[in-house]
């Protein structure tokens, strides 16, 4: 059986990791590939795709309110242990792409994520950010996006969702300010900020700079150099620069 690369779609709630593992799988279909999904969120209602792997057929978050008479915050940490112990099946495909749960902070900073990602071969890991959100913002998610990549030891590349919301001038000014973060400072120099991209220097220094690409989950925009960076992942000389 072909070696399968096993794509994990994480990012905060709202950044549209649903949406992109269905579109992006339906496009990765369209350039000949076999694909299949899996759905580690124990908390969603619906799914815009059909997956081939749903933890909720083993637990889910409304389950353990119920079953333990937990909140939704304590359930979502009991999931987190409970995904953690799920054994994973072996899949026949080119892409396997994984929907990460909504809630990113239990997912990566508790055992479930980092026992997830280093159970299987060939890992990528896809962190959205929000081009809808304020531009201040872009240091953070690329310091966070830094953060998985150590946190879960796995190639993790930083992509910016929702990019047809965007003109082309907003577009260029994002690439911009992606190549050389430290712009972000001319226009909004809190100490947060500042002590941010410090963080960044020190990150960076270990992790070499990547293209951040601009992508679109609703219309497929920026897909093609997706699946480009993915490929470059693969390949032996993982030139992501």
């Amino acid at each position: 059986m072909k070696k399968s690369m096993n794509v994990f779609i994480l990012g905060p709630a709202g950044s549209g990791k649903s949406l992109l593992t269905g579109s992006f799988a339906s496009y990765l279909e369209g350039e000949g590939y076999r694909v299949k999904l899996v759905n580690l969120d124990p908390g969603v209602l619906e799914l815009s795709y059909r997956a081939d792997f749903d933890v909720r057929a083993r637990f889910t978050v409304e389950g353990i309110m119920r079953e333990k008479g937990l909140g939704p915050n304590g359930a979502i940490l009991e999931a987190m242990e409970r995904l953690a112990e799920v054994r994973l099946p072996r899949l026949d495909a080119d892409y396997v792409l994984y929907d990460t749960p909504g809630q990113l902070e239990p997912f990566l900073f508790r055992d479930a994520g980092r026992r997830i990602v280093g159970s299987l071969e060939d890992c990528c890991c896809l962190f959205l950010g929000d081009l809808s959100a304020p531009r201040r913002n872009l240091l953070g998610f690329y310091l966070y996006a830094l953060t998985a990549r150590y946190t879960l030891e796995a190639e993790t590349l930083a992509v910016l969702n929702k990019a047809d919301l965007l003109s082309r001038e907003e577009t260029e000014e994002v690439r911009r300010l992606m190549e050389n973060p430290a712009l972000l400072l001319e226009t909004s120099a809190s100490l947060q900020d500042e002590m941010n991209l410090e963080i960044l220097k020190v990150l960076r220094s270990f992790f070499p700079p990547q293209r951040v690409p601009l992508v679109s989950a609703k219309t497929g925009l920026g897909f093609d150099e997706l699946l480009t960076l993915l490929f470059e992942v693969k390949c032996a000389c993982g030139d992501l620069t």
